[in-house]
């Protein structure tokens, strides 16, 4: 299989990552994702670096994606979405501890009302798309 195809395999399969959600995490267009998906387009080797961040690929795993190599160290899908996971939440961590004033932001959230929580989680979503429009 075509590393490209290996990516949107990663994407879709693994860690059931929207197309929405990978270019957010890429910092690129949905035509461009789309384009590094469909081997339209050659994907550098910042790209490449971008790719195994934003999926948190682990390096055993990238190689056999690009090699193909069969005698590598292959991990079953469940220990790569765990994988992504807690690279999630160590990114997580680092912001907050660089960021005191979101981690009390969001303590006194987790004191507050479900109905306030539930509404705040339906607002960040538009929060952030008028972030990215400006």
């Amino acid at each position: 299989m075509a590393f490209h195809e290996e990516l949107r395999k990663y994407r879709v399969e693994i860690l059931k990552l929207s197309q929405e959600e990978a270019i957010r995490r890429l910092h690129i267009s949905q035509t461009a994702l789309s384009f590094y998906e469909t081997g339209k387009r050659q994907i550098t080797i910042d790209m490449l670096k971008d790719f195994k961040r934003a999926y948190s690929i682990p390096d055993e795993q990238l190689m056999r994606m690009m090699f193909g190599d069969p005698t590598g160290k292959e991990y079953p899908p469940l220990v790569l979405r765990e994988h992504s996971r807690d690279a999630d939440m160590q990114r997580v961590i680092e912001m907050l501890q660089k960021n005191p004033k979101l981690l009390n932001a969001l303590v006194n959230l987790s004191y507050a009302s479900e109905k306030t929580q539930k509404a705040l989680t339906e607002l960040l979503p538009h929060l952030l798309k008028f972030n990215e429009n400006q």
